[in-house]
């Protein structure tokens, strides 16, 4: 999970950043598209739909001019590279808007952000009212289209919702870890293995608002027991442009800096263990999205 295309809707300049990932060995992203800008109009339908479609055109531009592929469906998925994702359905008022975004090239719902929507709470909700009817319907019809749920930035509440609903297509994109740091935008080893149940994977995210300000190397260190614990589900989440500079983890701050990520790793796991991290179980998970 990252926010390069809100940067670049915010300044086009900033898509020379994409120059770089053609020399990074990462095969596949997931694109976030945030549907504001400037002043957040939560509950106003306009502007969030106006960004999303803004987001999602931005995404087509880079397509051509970076030569990436948007994955849409199997066959894109072996040679693809972008899978697309809304971070807050804050546009949604029907399952109509479902299938629109569908049909040009949605493959990920993010269901909130940090604000409550007509579909969920978020995480420091101060009514916390969990999934709505509208929420179920809206997670009903897009696991018919077969697209993913993602649970980051969910109460709790929201969390356990959809979860005692729905066993299919769940994952979390981006999280801290609570026993790290103790926020309830983060999740706890116990909700880990909730995702774990379902075959979903978890997105570690990289700032210290998600994971404290311990060093590098002691973060690596706990990361390494969580994967050892959940082999098949955690892998990176990255956030990467999404976390401000101040709470940005040195040496771990953009796509180029996995490779520090790498050679720490190495002190605990097995060669086995950092691929499931760095590539497979986010792989096989996507991949049955788009069979």
């Amino acid at each position: 999970h990252q926010d390069i295309l809100y940067h670049i809707i915010e300044n086009p300049k900033n898509s020379k950043i994409l120059k770089n990932y053609k020399n990074i060995s990462i095969e596949k992203f997931l694109f976030a598209i945030f549907p504001f800008r400037g002043f957040y109009k939560f509950y106003d339908v306009e502007e969030p739909l106006i960004y999303t479609l803004r987001g999602i055109e931005i995404a087509h531009e880079i397509e051509k001019k970076f030569h990436f592929k948007i994955i849409k469906n199997k066959n894109d998925f072996k040679s693809g590279n972008i899978i697309l994702s809304i971070e807050g359905l804050y546009f949604v008022r029907t399952i109509y808007e479902i299938r629109t975004i569908y049909r040009l090239g949605i493959r990920s719902l993010g269901l909130v952000w940090n604000k409550d929507n007509l579909i969920c709470s978020y995480w420091n909700s101060k009514n916390d009212y969990g999934l709505t009817d509208l929420g179920h319907d809206v997670i009903s019809e897009a696991i018919k289209l077969n697209l993913a749920i993602d649970l980051a930035h969910c109460s709790d509440k929201t969390f356990f919702d959809v979860l005692s609903q729905f066993k299919t297509n769940i994952f979390v994109s981006h999280t801290g870890i609570r026993e790290l740091k103790n926020i309830k935008r983060n999740l706890s080893e116990d909700m880990i293995y909730e995702i774990s149940k379902v075959n979903g994977i978890v997105g570690i995210a990289f700032g210290d608002i998600f994971l404290s300000n311990l060093k590098l190397k002691d973060i690596v260190k706990y990361i390494s027991k969580l994967i050892e614990k959940f082999p098949k589900t955690m892998c990176i989440g990255s956030d990467f442009f999404g976390v401000s500079k101040e709470n940005q983890i040195k040496n771990l701050s953009e796509p180029k800096h996995l490779k520090n990520l790498y050679k720490l790793l190495k002190n605990y796991l097995s060669e086995e263990l950092i691929e499931n991290f760095f590539y497979k179980n986010a792989y096989e998970f996507f991949k049955k999205i788009f069979v």
